[in-house]
């Protein structure tokens, strides 16, 4: 599954394509190291965009001198930017040019940066440019899919027809163990390392990260708090954020954790997935949950040993979230009621609602399932709850509520 010279497919391209077409500039951000020089690289090849990189220092000091000459140099046939947030004026010089000349599919960029980039964008190119992230590498790529085999098809009205899907999709699969699965995570440099080394690039990303990359978005006067911040958040991937509990752990201000998380946030390091309430009258949690935006950098981050069932959370997080990217009528939430009742995940489409539970469980039953049960009871919109598990059967556990392997969906 994994290699050095391996090159993997990544199912935002054909939306990057289609951008493209109906908009001026198209900006690609997410953490470093993901791929996002790559796929643009390739992109820009094909369409014969002329190419420039600001992590090289006299493109980055032309490029912050003369914004306007910079992009004359470029040529009228399109132009690949990476790491634009490198020189901020360039934007508003992008946004006078396609102002001029309104084609679509001038302008291809690329940060890792949003704080800066992010707001640019959207004040300096709004209504100009649409705005795509790229995460860690999915199980579907990591397999060469060219498609993310994606959640939508549960939402099904068929039951025997999703039935279907899953047994073919675990049948194609194969079963998988999650702990190679979460060790190996999908940072493509990482991903191409010998499983030996794996944990050792992570770790050493998340000190460059701490010590140097969170300087361009803040000020900080202590890195080693900060990297001892970054790896605890890592180590409470999975679980309801509690920015006191950092706050006392750590000796630091609220509204310094604040901030931090801020930052991780902005650097796609973390995710917090939102609760779900439609009835304001229910005792329900209103934390967010926190996750790693990676399983393996979680694991590396917070320097574990020993995966746990949080990391298996984390990885299916992962997917979500590429899912949840796809299309503008999708949600990710949890929920959680003050009784104790929760969910790890509901997904939303359509206005329909898919709770699922993950368990690390390599046999469940009806048990693991009472908390399905009682979400489906609180929402009539919900087709079906659904239960992953390393249990390879795929199974009805209780009515409206199928229990399969995880590798069967992801």
């Amino acid at each position: 599954m994994v290699g050095a010279n391996n090159h993997y497919p990544r199912v935002i391209r054909p939306r990057l394509s289609e951008d493209l077409r109906l908009y001026p500039v198209v900006a690609v951000m997410g953490a470093r190291q993901v791929g996002k020089s790559t796929i643009c690289q390739e992109i820009a090849g094909e369409r014969g965009f002329a190419r420039r990189t600001l992590d090289e220092r006299d493109v980055r000091e032309q490029a912050m001198a003369d914004p306007e000459g910079f992009l004359a140099d470029l040529g009228d046939r399109g132009a690949f930017i990476d790491e634009v947030q490198r020189a901020p004026d360039l934007l508003l010089a992008i946004k006078a040019v396609v102002d001029r000349d309104k084609r679509n599919g001038q302008y291809l960029l690329s940060g890792s940066n949003q704080p800066k980039v992010g707001k640019s964008v959207s004040e300096s190119l709004l209504g100009r440019a649409a705005y795509r992230t790229l995460r860690p590498l999915t199980l579907s790529e990591l397999r060469f899919d060219e498609e993310l085999r994606g959640w939508s098809f549960l939402f099904g009205p068929d039951e025997t027809v999703v039935i279907g899907e899953l047994e073919r999709r675990a049948a194609s699969s194969g079963p998988l163990d999650w702990r190679t699965v979460v060790r190996t995570g999908g940072f493509p440099r990482a991903v191409a390392a010998p499983p030996e080394q794996r944990l050792r690039i992570l770790d050493d990303y998340v000190e460059i990260f701490s010590r140097r990359d969170i300087l361009d978005i803040l000020a900080v006067e202590s890195t080693p708090r900060l990297e001892a911040f970054v790896r605890l958040t890592a180590a409470r991937t999975g679980q309801e954020l509690n920015v006191t509990g950092l706050s006392n752990d750590l000796g630091i201000p609220v509204a310094t954790i604040r901030r931090w998380l801020w930052a991780l946030q902005r650097s796609y390091l973390v995710e917090l997935i939102p609760p779900y309430s439609r009835n304001s009258g229910q005792r329900v949690i209103k934390a967010p949950k926190l996750y790693s935006v990676d399983p393996a950098l979680a694991i590396a981050a917070a320097r574990d040993t020993t995966p746990t069932g949080f990391h298996l959370e984390t990885a299916v997080a992962s997917d979500l979230l590429v899912w949840r990217d796809g299309a503008p009528m999708r949600g990710l939430f949890h929920w959680r009621l003050g009784s104790g009742q929760e969910v790890d995940f509901v997904l939303e489409e359509n206005a329909q609602l898919l709770p699922v539970e993950v368990k690390a469980s390599n046999a469940v039953g009806a048990n693991e399932a009472r908390h399905l049960v009682t979400f489906r009871e609180r929402h009539g919109n919900t087709p079906r709850g659904v239960l992953l598990s390393c249990d390879p059967h795929i199974k009805v556990v209780r009515p409206g509520i199928l229990a399969c392997p995880w590798w069967a969906v992801m």
